[in-house]
């Protein structure tokens, strides 16, 4: 079919896959994706996995401000951050995938996701990434993932992958814009397969647990698993975040 008063044929043009469809299209994996530029407004920002598991924050002063490219700019001293509508639980030995596109405007400790502080993802400078779980016997593990200098500098925007396989031996997988990340074994905790199989619960956005670490930057983009992903997969789902975002 003709486009109408164009003369350019528009029926061979195929719209790019979505996260949902590039991991098995279906909600009971996918539990959560603020997707960028979509239903996104400074009080909610729905979530378009199907779980309606959205961000929200009724407290003006709490509020991000929404971004022209269609994310949330977060304000550190403003104590910006948001709340879950349900809780995303990652058990013990179970594999997760996180992915999330953000622009940092600080090297200060940054909360991602999290639920406490012992149930945590967040960027600590600009090379050290810091995830805490906590296991059916409540003790707590830290994982510190120190990479090469200026890995999370601000001023840049970029995705960041982390993906845990399953099973008491998980193995983490760091990625940023598509290419795997390696952490320095002499200076990182608790990061080598095997060493942090603990359950991680996630019900805030831009903040360990709501209360410090806020995040200061722009989050464009964000997609939990509840499993952990494919090879395949994670090319995928980069390569999407990487059309979409320009990156």
């Amino acid at each position: 079919m003709l486009g109408i008063g164009t003369g350019i044929d528009h029926s061979s043009v195929v719209e790019p896959a979505d996260l949902k469809e590039l991991t098995g299209n279906t909600a009971t994996t996918l539990q959560l994706w603020l997707k960028n530029n979509t239903d996104v407004t400074t009080s909610q920002w729905k979530d378009s996995s199907g779980n309606d598991n959205h961000a929200t924050q009724s407290s003006e002063a709490n509020q991000a401000t929404v971004t022209t490219d269609g994310g949330l700019d977060f304000e550190r001293d403003q104590s910006d951050h948001y709340d879950l509508a349900t809780k995303i639980d990652i058990a013990d030995n179970q594999g997760f995938c996180v992915a999330i596109v953000v622009t940092r405007e600080s090297e200060t400790a940054g909360g991602l996701l999290s639920d406490g502080s012992t149930e945590m993802i967040q960027f600590e400078n600009a090379t050290t990434l810091r995830m805490k779980t906590l296991n059916a016997s409540a003790q707590t593990t830290t994982t510190d993932a120190v990479f090469p200098t200026n890995t999370f500098a601000t001023g840049s925007k970029f995705i960041l992958l982390i993906n845990r396989s399953a099973g008491a031996n998980n193995k983490f997988t760091f990625m940023k814009n598509g290419s795997a990340l390696t952490a320095d074994v002499d200076t990182s905790t608790n990061e080598a397969q095997g060493e942090n199989p603990g359950g991680i619960e996630f019900t805030v956005l831009g903040s360990r647990d709501g209360s410090v670490n806020f995040f200061d930057g722009i989050i464009h983009e964000v997609a939990v698993w509840n499993r952990s992903l494919t090879g395949t997969e994670i090319a995928d789902v980069n390569s999407y975040l990487q059309e979409i975002h320009g990156l």
